[in-house]
């Protein structure tokens, strides 16, 4: 930028300077030779030199006499405006990340886009119509509720945010005065509603409240720079004032272990059988038992994230992550784990299992009315006797029950990255009626939550390993890769493989033989629990369903769950696991070893 205070002298000045110069070198010469010259000029000469200063008076007259305008007229409006302006300091907000699945699919990503205001003593009257019905046209809503607002008694409104440039363009081709533009940037979703609830929500000043947006805020969001600058009294910013004072650092992008095309099927399989049970809710998880990558995870009702008019409550959660609940029969093979570590019992060891056992005044029996009958260890899982499971946890002791409950981690947090996850709960052993401890045998008198759930019957399938269940993948820009936890919860690779004959057993003669796959071992196991009420004992008539399971023996580690809830009756959702995992083995190309 030039300097607009500089000048350069002229050259004639240079020149008058130069003879003055050498008249002076001439008169001190001739003092030096004692000898005096006289300098006489004729009256042209004299006249052609009283015109050369009489125009330079001029010309400072006019220069002097238009900086005096400047200074009354011009520049008084100027210093008007700056006396009753006010500095201000904002925010520079930065980009927000991209996410992206595993694939390099973008979930999320930050745009351009425009905020159109107004300051409505500026808009015409006879413009007012024209103005509410473009942007109706242009950004929707309704022309009335544009008019209300350009129709205030203020100097400054926001008539729309987020406007793409499109928008924007039809806007600003309307010329109308009064109305102006700043460029922000807004969240936009190319893959629709899909993984909704594991994105989350940004609101209206783009603060993450939800999900991964929440609980990766610092990466994705960056960091503020600040600039100040003027407004006028009308609250327009003065042109020329802006100073930046903090730079702004962008957000960094992150990868998701999600797979958006499974996480679709996943949704919809989940959605279909809830609704197919007449289930309140539901929660569906596919997760990688070998690394605790999260595949796909998803809770019923969902919501659309592109549009966030209506939400139906707890929707925006994954309640497979946020909420716990007795777990009912799915609990069953880690009572029978815990006996099969501890040698109290074998696949093929035959138990007497009355019709019902009378414990504490209580009376237990199976889901199903039956007759006194004998069972061997696989029958009652694949049968889902409580029965039989109370008397094999009576034999292992109540007090090796909770052990091995505490070191199967079926009640403790899995540190899975989103925000607000629940912990299972279980009462000191000491507290326990005898009661209590059958019914804990069978998944009810203690909560923990699908993804605990999950973590235990992944170990299964990874050779007693539990994995960190996470949904992070990668941040590029990272130079080091995250790591997770893991906790080898049993070493007996022989007990594993008894309580693995005993589940594929409940899937091809028991409980689960909707979960069959043709070509594949589909281990797993059914659930059916109570639900507490709140003013005691148990609701009558509804139940909390669920199946677990995975394919051990194949090029796949991927265990899934499926849980609906309020259901009423005993109905399952084994279908919805066989339809998730067949799209799955279709998809990652899985092969039976």
């Amino acid at each position: 930028m030039s300097d607009r205070h500089s000048s350069r002298r002229p050259h004639s000045q240079r020149v008058r300077e130069d003879q003055v110069a050498s008249s002076r070198s001439q008169r001190h010469s001739s003092r030096d030779t004692r000898h005096t010259f006289v300098q006489s000029f004729s009256m042209d000469q004299f006249n052609g030199r009283l015109g050369v200063i009489l125009l330079l008076f001029a010309i400072v007259a006019v220069i002097l006499a238009g900086r005096l305008v400047w200074l009354q007229v011009v520049d008084a409006q100027n210093n008007l405006d700056r006396g009753t302006s006010r500095e201000v300091t904002v925010d520079i907000e930065p980009r927000r990340g991209t996410i992206y699945d595993r694939n390099g699919t973008i979930l999320a990503t930050t745009v351009d886009a425009y905020n159109i205001f107004c300051h409505p003593h500026v808009v015409s009257a006879d413009k007012v119509d024209q103005l509410s019905q473009a942007l109706a046209s242009a950004c929707g809503g309704e022309a009335e509720e544009y008019k209300e607002k350009i129709q205030q008694d203020t100097n400054f409104v926001y008539l729309f945010k987020g406007a793409d440039e499109d928008a924007m363009n039809k806007i600003k081709d309307l010329g109308i005065d009064g109305v102006d533009y700043e460029k922000t940037s807004k969240r936009v979703y190319p893959c629709g509603a899909t993984a909704s609830q594991i994105i989350g929500v940004l609101n209206s000043d783009g603060e993450a409240i939800t999900g991964l947006e929440l609980y990766y805020n610092d990466i994705l969001g960056g960091t503020a720079g600040q600039k100040t600058l003027e407004y006028s009294k009308e609250g327009v910013p003065v042109p020329g004032t802006e100073t930046v004072t903090a730079e702004v650092v962008n957000g960094q992008d992150i990868v998701l272990s999600i797979d958006i095309d499974m996480q679709q099927k996943l949704e919809e399989a989940l959605a279909l059988r809830v609704e197919e049970v007449q289930g309140s809710g539901g929660s569906a998880i596919l997760m990688d038992s070998a690394t605790g990558e999260i595949y796909a995870c998803s809770s019923s009702p969902t919501f659309d994230i592109t549009d966030l008019s209506e939400i139906k409550e707890g929707a925006t959660n994954l309640s497979g992550i946020s909420s716990a609940y007795e777990p009912g029969s799915i609990m069953k093979p880690a009572t029978m784990l815990a006996a099969l570590e501890e040698g109290v019992t074998s696949p093929d060891k035959t138990y007497y299992c009355p019709a019902e056992l009378e414990v504490d005044d209580y009376t237990i029996t199976d889901s199903h009315p039956r007759d006194d009958m004998d069972m061997d260890a696989t029958t009652i899982i694949a049968d889902s006797s409580n029965v039989g499971i109370s008397l094999i946890a009576r034999d292992l002791t109540f007090e090796k029950l909770y052990e091995y409950i505490q070191k199967y981690q079926l009640t403790e947090l899995t540190g899975v990255d989103y925000p607000g996850e629940a912990k299972g709960t279980i009462s000191s052993r000491d507290t326990w009626a005898e009661v209590q401890g059958y019914n804990i045998s069978f998944g009810q008198g203690f909560t923990t939550t699908p993804i605990e759930m999950v973590r235990f019957y992944g170990a299964l399938a990874n050779n007693g390993l539990a994995n960190q269940p996470h949904f992070l993948l990668d941040v590029p820009t990272e130079d080091e890769d995250r790591s997770y936890s893991t906790t080898q919860i049993t070493t007996n690779q022989n007990a594993i493989d008894m309580l693995e004959t005993m589940m594929q057993a409940t899937v091809d003669r028991g409980t689960g033989t909707d979960a069959q796959i043709d070509g594949y071992r589909v281990v797993g196991k059914t659930g059916t629990a109570e639900i507490a009420s709140e003013n005691g004992g148990y609701k009558s008539g509804v139940y909390n369903i669920s199946f677990v399971g995975y394919l051990p023996d194949s090029s796949t580690n991927l265990v899934c769950f499926v849980g609906a809830y309020d259901v009423p009756g005993e109905r399952q959702t084994v279908q919805a696991f066989h339809d998730i995992m067949a799209f799955a083995i279709d998809r990652y190309n899985i092969t039976q070893n």
